[in-house]
């Protein structure tokens, strides 16, 4: 699996923004969490939905979602993308709940959207997307300490092969100095 985390706090030593991936069987989980504010709280209620998903990353997304809500309702609250990468069915769907963005570069460019809310204190409506996810495909998730509008079309062959350099990339190139932030980037390798 070819997967990269890359992840800058703006109040060292606690960093709100996280980033985690599952496998079970030909199901892949990659979630991106961004914690509300800065600082411990954030990071607190950040770490507090990653355990959550890492512990139901094979159930459905809703129930995924609708469950996380309720566990961090003592939190700050969190905003949460998650993407599941179907390698039988060369699908990647992605939900998202609050300013977490998904781009997954393939044979076009598709940036998956996320809904109003906030994971913990409530959210309207959840809305999946699934595109076609093949073989060298890029999936990158990136909270809002990130530009919002990420373009890594001038990066050469060998920066775009390397996930791990091309995460620490995008964090250089296109990270907010405002704000926590944290990229996760996977190429499905199927």
């Amino acid at each position: 699996m070819q997967i990269a985390i890359a992840k800058r706090a703006l109040e060292e030593p606690h960093c709100g923004d996280q980033a985690g991936c599952w496998q079970s069987g030909g199901r892949i989980a990659l979630c991106i969490i961004d914690g509300l504010g800065h600082g411990k709280g954030a990071e607190q209620a950040a770490k507090a939905a990653l355990g959550f998903v890492g512990r139901h990353h094979y159930e459905p997304l809703p129930e995924i979602f609708a469950c996380c809500d309720e566990a961090l309702r003592g939190t700050r609250g969190v905003t949460m993308g998650i993407a599941i990468v179907d390698l039988e069915g060369a699908t990647l769907t992605y939900a998202g709940i609050g300013n977490t963005r998904a781009v997954i570069l393939g044979r076009e460019t598709v940036r998956m959207t996320s809904r109003y809310g906030i994971v913990g204190g409530g959210y309207r409506i959840l809305a999946p997307e699934t595109v076609t996810f093949v073989a060298g495909d890029l999936a990158i998730l990136y909270t809002d300490g990130i530009q919002e509008v990420l373009d890594i079309s001038h990066y050469d062959d060998a920066l775009r092969a390397d996930v791990g350099r091309l995460a620490e990339t995008i964090l250089q190139d296109w990270r907010r100095e405002t704000d926590d932030a944290a990229v996760l980037v996977y190429r499905n390798g199927r």
